[in-house]
């Protein structure tokens, strides 16, 4: 889509669309556009995290952009999602807290590691190792050995982000 000038807040607040709200956050050339763009996500943070979970990948592709965006108010949700929604849901968590790479959400992510599904273990230890954080190093050392290979595997390869020197 061309946008000639800038994006049109009041717009984007009217019609609730998220993909507005994303271009006026994005906007670089004038502070307090992007300022109003951030606040109008975290308004519409509920529907945001809602939109994760879309099968339409436009959506859900625009809800990822949207948490990055907003930053710790989302990784405060997110970390609420990870402890406490269906899995699927803790998955979705799990992948954006990752994404974030805010330290804040090591201990969550550990506690994550010991849940009975598979694909959250591993989308946890994938999520430290981007976090990139030392604390994690046992609770990864332990779920290397995970009786899941793909979680394993995971782990391993977070751990070496996360003691880059050893």
């Amino acid at each position: 889509m061309a946008l000639f000038g800038p994006p049109n807040v009041e717009k984007a607040r009217a019609t609730g669309k998220v993909e507005l709200m994303v271009q006026a956050a994005r906007y670089k050339r004038d502070p307090a556009i992007a300022a109003q763009g951030r606040e109008l996500l975290i308004e519409h943070l509920d529907l945001i995290i809602q939109h994760l979970a879309s099968r339409n990948m436009r959506h859900a592709q625009l809800a990822r952009e949207a948490i990055l965006l907003i930053g710790p108010p989302a990784r405060d949700r997110l970390i609420f999602i990870l402890e406490e929604g269906h899995v699927h849901r803790r998955r979705d968590a799990a992948f954006m807290l990752g994404k974030l790479g805010d330290p804040e959400a090591v201990e969550p992510l550990e506690r994550s590691l010991l849940h009975t599904d598979d694909m959250l273990r591993r989308l946890s230890a994938q999520a430290l190792g981007q976090i990139g954080d030392e604390r994690a190093t046992d609770a990864l050392r332990r779920a290397a050995r995970d009786s899941e290979p793909r979680v394993a595997d995971a782990a391993r390869k977070a751990l070496v982000r996360v003691q880059p020197g050893r």
